[in-house]
């Protein structure tokens, strides 16, 4: 009764319904407090609510694994509903980095609402589970051993080799897209961040050294114009009688003086614009972003690999070693662990989420 499979199937179970049930709650309502402001946000929502069906379908792997027999009604949750998750994550993975590289590379183009990335986010779900309603007609339930399993091609001899390479090309193209997007984001980052380099370093050196020239240049030069950050200062003297000329210039003198110092410490008193923290904001956004998908599809990835090995193949690795079975089943599975994880990610990465949690506490 208590195989290896049963075994790891039981611990990603509870694992799922100890930590992920709860953990994408939170995730879901930290959101929901902070206020949904983007499709961002309402991704992160959409994905949490994928992480939570998969992780309250991977938590009935427990009473599964008592109660299951030869009627297949087990494994159409446990083919199907832990399958489609993962398809609609990745698919959610693809959207986001799409959006993410609207907000950074194009912050003036008009940014997709929230009505939209619901629709989008809905048409993710629908889309990963349409791809696995095949399976209510071919899986079958199956005695090995003593106990009850899944076999999720049934008689069909074809369907495993069709849908592992199915599964890898979809796993591939979204990859390559998502590290196209993201090389992209960070190629516009990097060069934005050495051009304002340039302007901090050359504004001091500027400002300093257009006050000297104005300073000089007042007692001697009736016209004067001074160009301090982004206002210009402009002082015209007209042709007068010789003997209010000096008069006049002195007086003009002072009033530049006056100028360049209250424009000056209008300059060093005026509040900081909110585009270079919203900049902060989404370059932070984009990090989280970018991690959650790097462990995703590192997650997923073994799985992909051991796909496309043939059956014959895998029946040699199980018995050539003595703990053969324990690695295959545990790198089969490992996959679902990726629908508890986030939470941590946020936790870590995510200092306002951290805050709104610390508050909800």
């Amino acid at each position: 009764m208590f195989t290896t499979l049963f075994i790891i199937r039981l611990i990603v179970g509870c694992l799922a319904a100890a930590v992920g049930i709860p953990g994408n709650i939170t995730i879901i309502a930290v959101f929901t407090r902070q206020g949904i402001k983007n499709a961002t946000d309402v991704t992160f929502i959409a994905l949490a609510v994928v992480d939570l069906i998969a992780c309250i379908i991977n938590g009935t792997k427990i009473p599964i694994a008592f109660f299951h027999d030869e009627d297949p009604w087990a494994c159409y949750i446990e083919v199907i509903g832990a399958r489609s998750p993962l398809y609609a994550g990745l698919f959610l993975t693809i959207w986001i980095a799409f959006y993410r590289y609207q907000a950074v590379c194009k912050p003036f183009d008009r940014r997709i609402g929230r009505r939209a990335a619901i629709l989008v986010s809905i048409g993710c779900a629908i889309i990963a589970f349409g791809i696995h309603v095949p399976f209510f007609f071919i899986t079958k339930s199956q005695k090995r051993r003593g106990q009850y399993g899944c076999n999720v091609y049934g008689n069909v001899s074809w369907g495993r080799d069709v849908y592992a390479k199915f599964q890898a090309i979809i796993f591939c193209i979204s990859a390559l897209i998502i590290t196209a997007l993201y090389l992209r984001i960070y190629k516009f980052i990097r060069a934005h961040q050495i051009i304002r380099q340039k302007m901090t370093n050359g504004s001091a050196f500027h400002n300093q050294a257009q006050a000297v020239k104005m300073d000089s240049k007042a007692g001697s030069v009736p016209s004067v114009s001074a160009d301090i950050s982004t206002s210009e200062v402009t002082i015209s003297v007209v042709a007068e009688p010789v003997g209010t000329c000096k008069s006049l210039a002195d007086i003009e003198s002072g009033k530049t003086k006056k100028a360049i110092n209250q424009l000056l410490t209008n300059n060093k008193t005026k509040p900081p614009s909110k585009k270079p923290q919203n900049q902060q904001s989404d370059h932070k956004t984009t990090q989280v972003v970018i991690i959650i998908t790097v462990i995703f599809y590192l997650l997923w990835l073994p799985n992909i690999v051991i796909d496309q090995i043939p059956n014959d193949q895998i029946t040699r690795i199980l018995l050539a070693r003595d703990n053969g079975s324990l690695i295959f089943y545990f790198t089969l599975q490992i996959k679902y662990i990726s629908h508890i994880t986030n939470v941590f990610i946020y936790l870590l990465a995510y200092r306002r989420f951290r805050q709104t949690c610390c508050r909800a506490n």
